[in-house]
Protein backbone atom coordinates (compact mmCIF):
# COMPACT_ATOMS: atom_id res chain seq x y z
CA UNK A 1 0.00 0.00 0.00
CA UNK A 2 1.77 3.22 -1.07
CA UNK A 3 -1.22 5.57 0.87
CA UNK A 4 -0.62 9.14 0.22
CA UNK A 5 1.43 9.06 -3.00
CA UNK A 6 3.89 12.07 -4.87
CA UNK A 7 4.00 11.45 -8.30
CA UNK A 8 6.83 13.82 -9.98
CA UNK A 9 7.06 14.20 -13.71
CA UNK A 10 9.69 14.98 -16.34
CA UNK A 11 7.88 18.52 -16.86
CA UNK A 12 8.48 21.83 -15.23
CA UNK A 13 8.31 21.88 -11.31
CA UNK A 14 8.76 25.42 -9.87
CA UNK A 15 10.76 24.38 -6.78
CA UNK A 16 10.20 26.59 -4.75
CA UNK A 17 6.37 26.08 -5.01
CA UNK A 18 7.25 22.57 -4.75
CA UNK A 19 9.00 22.48 -1.39
CA UNK A 20 6.03 24.59 0.32
CA UNK A 21 3.49 21.83 -1.40
CA UNK A 22 5.33 19.11 -0.08
CA UNK A 23 6.11 20.46 3.17
CA UNK A 24 2.30 21.09 3.90
CA UNK A 25 1.42 17.67 2.85
CA UNK A 26 2.01 14.31 4.69
CA UNK A 27 3.56 12.12 1.82
CA UNK A 28 3.64 8.24 2.67
CA UNK A 29 5.55 7.40 -0.86
CA UNK A 30 7.57 9.40 -3.67
CA UNK A 31 7.23 7.97 -7.31
CA UNK A 32 9.10 9.84 -10.19
CA UNK A 33 8.48 8.72 -13.77
CA UNK A 34 12.24 8.83 -15.61
CA UNK A 35 13.55 12.80 -15.33
CA UNK A 36 11.40 13.18 -12.29
CA UNK A 37 14.13 11.72 -10.71
CA UNK A 38 16.20 15.00 -11.46
CA UNK A 39 13.64 16.74 -9.77
CA UNK A 40 13.59 14.84 -6.54
CA UNK A 41 17.04 15.20 -6.54
CA UNK A 42 16.88 19.25 -6.58
CA UNK A 43 14.40 19.23 -4.00
CA UNK A 44 16.79 16.94 -1.46
CA UNK A 45 13.73 14.12 -1.96
CA UNK A 46 14.19 10.40 -0.60
CA UNK A 47 12.73 8.48 -3.51
CA UNK A 48 10.94 5.15 -2.90
CA UNK A 49 10.57 3.92 -6.50
CA UNK A 50 11.75 5.54 -10.28
CA UNK A 51 10.17 4.08 -13.34
CA UNK A 52 11.03 4.88 -17.06
CA UNK A 53 13.83 4.34 -19.35
CA UNK A 54 15.83 7.20 -17.96
CA UNK A 55 17.18 7.91 -20.82
CA UNK A 56 16.76 11.71 -20.01
CA UNK A 57 17.95 11.39 -16.35
CA UNK A 58 21.84 12.86 -16.05
CA UNK A 59 23.73 9.50 -15.31
CA UNK A 60 24.79 11.29 -11.92
CA UNK A 61 21.67 11.47 -10.43
CA UNK A 62 20.85 8.15 -11.08
CA UNK A 63 24.19 6.41 -10.03
CA UNK A 64 23.16 8.53 -6.34
CA UNK A 65 19.58 7.11 -6.28
CA UNK A 66 20.54 3.70 -7.25
CA UNK A 67 23.33 3.67 -4.25
CA UNK A 68 20.18 4.59 -1.73
CA UNK A 69 17.21 2.87 -1.17
CA UNK A 70 15.23 3.83 -4.21
CA UNK A 71 13.72 1.14 -6.01
CA UNK A 72 14.40 1.46 -9.68
CA UNK A 73 12.09 -0.54 -12.62
CA UNK A 74 12.74 0.12 -15.93
CA UNK A 75 11.56 -0.34 -19.56
CA UNK A 76 12.33 0.19 -23.00
CA UNK A 77 11.90 3.64 -24.59
CA UNK A 78 9.48 2.60 -27.17
CA UNK A 79 6.20 1.65 -25.70
CA UNK A 80 2.52 2.46 -26.24
CA UNK A 81 1.80 5.02 -23.48
CA UNK A 82 3.58 7.61 -21.65
CA UNK A 83 5.85 7.31 -18.69
CA UNK A 84 3.39 9.54 -16.46
CA UNK A 85 0.87 6.84 -17.51
CA UNK A 86 2.56 3.82 -16.78
CA UNK A 87 3.60 4.87 -13.15
CA UNK A 88 -0.18 6.34 -12.67
CA UNK A 89 -1.16 2.93 -13.52
CA UNK A 90 1.22 0.86 -11.41
CA UNK A 91 0.52 3.27 -8.60
CA UNK A 92 -2.83 2.64 -8.64
CA UNK A 93 -2.37 -1.55 -8.70
CA UNK A 94 -0.24 -0.66 -5.49
CA UNK A 95 -2.92 0.75 -3.61
CA UNK A 96 -2.35 4.35 -3.67
CA UNK A 97 -5.13 5.82 -1.15
CA UNK A 98 -4.70 9.78 -2.65
CA UNK A 99 -1.54 10.47 -5.64
CA UNK A 100 -0.51 14.34 -6.05
CA UNK A 101 1.25 15.11 -9.57
CA UNK A 102 4.09 17.35 -9.98
CA UNK A 103 5.93 18.03 -13.45
CA UNK A 104 2.30 17.10 -15.22
CA UNK A 105 2.25 21.07 -16.80
CA UNK A 106 4.86 23.00 -18.11
CA UNK A 107 5.75 23.30 -22.19
CA UNK A 108 4.13 20.68 -24.14
CA UNK A 109 0.63 20.88 -24.02
CA UNK A 110 0.33 17.28 -25.96
CA UNK A 111 1.64 15.94 -22.87
CA UNK A 112 0.21 18.17 -20.29
CA UNK A 113 -3.39 16.92 -22.47
CA UNK A 114 -2.31 13.68 -21.94
CA UNK A 115 -1.79 13.93 -17.88
CA UNK A 116 -5.33 14.92 -17.79
CA UNK A 117 -6.92 12.43 -20.32
CA UNK A 118 -4.69 10.04 -17.77
CA UNK A 119 -6.71 10.87 -14.61
CA UNK A 120 -9.25 8.39 -15.70
CA UNK A 121 -7.17 5.61 -14.85
CA UNK A 122 -7.19 6.19 -10.60
CA UNK A 123 -10.85 8.33 -10.98
CA UNK A 124 -12.47 4.88 -12.20
CA UNK A 125 -11.04 3.23 -9.15
CA UNK A 126 -12.04 6.12 -6.82
CA UNK A 127 -8.62 7.34 -6.04
CA UNK A 128 -8.49 11.27 -5.99
CA UNK A 129 -5.50 12.70 -7.86
CA UNK A 130 -4.19 16.01 -8.09
CA UNK A 131 -1.87 17.63 -11.16
CA UNK A 132 -0.34 20.96 -9.12
CA UNK A 133 1.56 23.45 -10.32
CA UNK A 134 2.06 27.22 -9.17
CA UNK A 135 -1.23 28.24 -10.20
CA UNK A 136 -3.70 25.65 -10.46
CA UNK A 137 -4.82 22.17 -8.90
CA UNK A 138 -6.52 19.97 -10.83
CA UNK A 139 -8.39 16.99 -11.01
CA UNK A 140 -11.59 15.06 -12.50
CA UNK A 141 -15.27 14.12 -10.54
CA UNK A 142 -18.40 11.87 -11.40
CA UNK A 143 -21.43 12.78 -9.94
CA UNK A 144 -20.93 15.34 -6.46
CA UNK A 145 -18.02 18.09 -5.27
CA UNK A 146 -17.70 19.94 -2.96
CA UNK A 147 -15.31 23.06 -2.15
CA UNK A 148 -14.60 24.68 0.58
CA UNK A 149 -13.19 28.27 1.34
CA UNK A 150 -10.27 27.16 3.71
CA UNK A 151 -9.44 24.13 0.95
CA UNK A 152 -9.91 25.41 -2.39
CA UNK A 153 -6.45 26.08 -4.23
CA UNK A 154 -6.91 29.06 -5.54
CA UNK A 155 -10.13 32.27 -6.21
CA UNK A 156 -11.23 30.93 -9.29
CA UNK A 157 -13.19 27.63 -9.66
CA UNK A 158 -13.42 26.09 -13.42
CA UNK A 159 -16.08 23.15 -14.23
CA UNK A 160 -15.05 22.00 -18.21
CA UNK A 161 -16.60 18.69 -19.47
CA UNK A 162 -14.47 15.98 -20.31
CA UNK A 163 -16.86 13.64 -21.88
CA UNK A 164 -18.89 15.15 -24.53
CA UNK A 165 -21.45 15.90 -21.91
CA UNK A 166 -22.11 16.49 -18.54
CA UNK A 167 -25.62 15.69 -17.73
CA UNK A 168 -28.56 17.86 -14.71
CA UNK A 169 -25.50 19.93 -13.04
CA UNK A 170 -26.49 21.59 -10.58
CA UNK A 171 -24.22 24.29 -8.62
CA UNK A 172 -24.93 26.35 -5.34
CA UNK A 173 -22.92 28.35 -3.13
CA UNK A 174 -20.72 29.58 -6.17
CA UNK A 175 -21.24 32.80 -7.67
CA UNK A 176 -22.85 31.80 -10.46
CA UNK A 177 -25.22 29.10 -9.23
CA UNK A 178 -26.63 26.30 -12.11
CA UNK A 179 -29.75 24.48 -11.99
CA UNK A 180 -29.78 21.28 -13.94
CA UNK A 181 -27.93 22.70 -16.86
CA UNK A 182 -25.81 20.09 -19.40
CA UNK A 183 -22.39 21.26 -19.71
CA UNK A 184 -21.04 20.46 -23.50
CA UNK A 185 -17.50 20.09 -24.92
CA UNK A 186 -17.86 23.11 -26.98
CA UNK A 187 -19.06 25.48 -24.63
CA UNK A 188 -17.20 27.61 -22.36
CA UNK A 189 -19.96 27.79 -20.05
CA UNK A 190 -18.24 26.40 -16.57
CA UNK A 191 -15.37 28.69 -16.80
CA UNK A 192 -14.31 31.02 -14.04
CA UNK A 193 -16.17 31.13 -11.37
CA UNK A 194 -15.84 31.49 -7.67
CA UNK A 195 -17.35 31.14 -4.41
CA UNK A 196 -20.29 33.78 -3.84
CA UNK A 197 -19.23 36.32 -1.33
CA UNK A 198 -21.79 35.21 1.85
CA UNK A 199 -20.95 31.41 1.20
CA UNK A 200 -18.11 29.31 3.33
CA UNK A 201 -19.12 26.22 1.02
CA UNK A 202 -20.36 25.28 -2.47
CA UNK A 203 -22.02 21.93 -3.65
CA UNK A 204 -21.89 20.52 -7.12
CA UNK A 205 -23.53 17.58 -8.70
CA UNK A 206 -25.01 16.07 -11.67
CA UNK A 207 -26.39 12.92 -13.22
CA UNK A 208 -23.82 11.61 -15.61
CA UNK A 209 -20.35 12.57 -17.39
CA UNK A 210 -16.83 13.31 -16.33
CA UNK A 211 -16.15 17.01 -15.49
CA UNK A 212 -12.40 18.83 -15.19
CA UNK A 213 -12.11 20.79 -11.81
CA UNK A 214 -9.37 23.49 -11.69
CA UNK A 215 -9.08 25.57 -8.92
CA UNK A 216 -6.80 28.56 -10.12
CA UNK A 217 -4.89 31.87 -8.94
CA UNK A 218 -4.16 34.72 -10.52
Amino acid sequence: MLGNTLLIGGGQVDLAFAKEYIRKQDFDTVVCADSGLDTADRLALDVDYAMGDFDSVSTKIYQKYHQMQTAFVSYPPEKDATDMQIVLEWAVEQGAEEIHILGATGKRLDHFLGNVNILMIPLQKGIRTYIVDPYNRLYLVKKKASFEQDHVFGKYISLLPLTEKVTNVYIRGLKYELQGADLAIGNSLGVSNELAMECTKAELTFDDGILIVIESKD
